[in-house]
């Protein structure tokens, strides 16, 4: 079986580095990353036939995203740290590959509390790697439609 979503290395480390300095301390960061994830900037960074992210620097999705296409205007919150904003982009973009699905559809299924859980949880899921995340997130939070289990690209 072909997968919709092949892992790429560059992808997740340019959203992780897009997170971590790109994104004020003052934004409310779960906001932020979850419209991202329903938005159409989004779909085009990981359909690689759109222009996936590796082609072209963060400042250019960072304005498609906020300023020009989805139109994203960042509210005042909990920005967490640089290396917890870091960890929240790498691990939801594994959530895309894992699931084979689309982070707009990941995002209108679980919803924001998802994301807020995944922070809550930073200092145990940061030092376990993708597959052991996997495990939990699939115990606490179950399958998209249609997915039998996680696909397990990125660590395999």
């Amino acid at each position: 079986m072909a997968l919709r979503f092949e892992y790429d290395y560059l992808i997740t480390m340019k959203l992780s580095q897009w997170a971590e300095y790109r994104i004020q301390d003052d934004t409310d960061f779960i906001d932020y990353w979850y419209n991202l994830f329903l938005s159409e900037s989004k779909k085009a960074i990981d359909e690689p036939e759109t222009g996936n992210l590796a082609s072209f620097g963060v400042a250019r999705w960072k304005n498609e995203f906020e300023i020009y296409v989805d139109k994203y205007t960042p509210i005042h919150g909990m920005g967490f740290f640089g290396e917890e904003r870091c960890y929240l982009a790498t691990y939801a973009q594994y959530l895309v590959y894992e699931l084979q699905t689309p982070s707009k559809v990941i995002a209108e299924l679980y919803g924001k509390p998802m994301l807020g859980w995944m922070m809550e949880h930073y200092n145990r899921f940061h030092t376990f790697g993708s597959n052991l995340f996997m495990q939990y997130f699939t115990d606490e939070w179950g399958l998209p439609p249609g997915i039998d289990k996680p696909f397990r690209t990125v660590n395999r």
